[in-house]
């Protein structure tokens, strides 16, 4: 009996040793087949568009552990904010607050982009400037700028945070870089002239959505690395007359000019009478001639009867 369960054993041995052999054995094969196929049978590509999808998809598939820690780096880390200021200000001097501006932007390593100003009738000098500046100085310029200024009349701060936006770009440009470099190695080994342009044609896509994908993250840091502020100015001073010198009274001038004005009125009077008198002749003419006639029959009445009240009482004397 225990002769028998040693040849059991030994057989049970035996058989577990054949069958380790010879699923090493087959490992060995796959790695020597695997091993011995050419590079291009391993990375082939696709002419069809889905071939250049799916190899995309690979990229992305290969970066997205790295993707997802940059992300969680990034969004714990630091947030992207753009911010954008709105001040409205009265000032005593427009000049003064316009130069302590500039000084202050052009010292923190920042830039004006647009400035106006304009007078009114009253030479008082108001307009609007617009400057970029570093974000860790935007709070202290928008304070600075209220401190400033006697009166500010409106003032408003908006943020617009690009994080998510940020990220996602920077994902989308690592596997576009993947895409690119593998592209570029494809057209290396190209063969005939199809490959060759249908490789070109997608590579030529892909580096201009590269340059896409830059300079749209180019922009989103300078905006947030440099805040905007818009800057409405407007002067409270107001301006009294100064005492004219005697050179700048012109009196000799100013008495010239009356004299001739009141010269020129009389002239135009005397020619508005005539034209009057000249137009309304037909009309005037019978009417003068009227009156007249009736002053004259008038007086003759009463130049008559004064004659005969002076005869009568002659005659009333004559008979005493």
């Amino acid at each position: 009996m225990k002769k028998y369960s040693f040849y059991m054993l030994a057989l049970f041995s035996l058989l577990t040793s054949i069958l380790f052999a010879c699923s090493a054995g087959n490992n060995d094969i796959s790695l020597e087949a695997r091993d011995s196929m050419p590079e291009e049978a391993v990375y082939d590509y696709d002419d069809s568009d889905a071939g250049f999808s799916e190899l995309e998809g690979r990229a992305f598939d290969e970066q997205s552990v790295e993707t997802s820690i940059d992300v969680v780096d990034s969004v714990t880390t630091e947030r992207m904010v753009i911010y954008t200021g709105d001040i409205s200000v009265e000032v005593e001097s427009y000049e003064a607050i316009q130069q302590k501006t500039q000084e202050f932007v052009q010292k923190v390593g920042g830039y004006i982009v647009e400035s106006t100003l304009y007078h009114s009738e009253r030479e008082q000098a108001f307009g609007t400037l617009t400057v970029r500046i570093p974000q860790n100085y935007f709070h202290p310029f928008m304070d600075e700028l209220a401190s400033e200024s006697t009166k500010v009349l409106d003032r408003s701060i908006s943020g617009n945070d690009v994080t998510e936006e940020y990220v996602d770009l920077e994902s989308r440009l690592r596997s576009k870089r993947t895409v690119e470099e593998r592209l570029l190695s494809f057209l290396e080994g190209a063969e005939n002239t199809e490959d060759l342009l249908k490789i070109s044609n997608d590579l030529a896509k892909v580096q201009e959505e590269i340059e896409q994908v830059t300079g749209r993250m180019n922009f989103l840091e300078n905006h947030v690395d440099y805040s905007t502020v818009h800057i409405h100015i407007s002067e409270r001073q107001i301006s009294v007359p100064s005492i004219n010198e005697g050179e700048s009274l012109n009196t000799w001038k100013k008495a010239q000019s009356l004299f001739i004005d009141t010269i020129n009125f009389i002239l135009s009077f005397l020619s508005t009478a005539t034209v009057l008198l000249i137009g309304l002749s037909p009309v005037l003419l019978p009417v003068m001639i009227a009156i007249c006639i009736i002053v004259y029959v008038q007086v003759r009445k009463r130049k008559n009867s004064t004659n005969n009240n002076e005869s009568e009482e002659k005659n009333e004397n004559d008979n005493d």
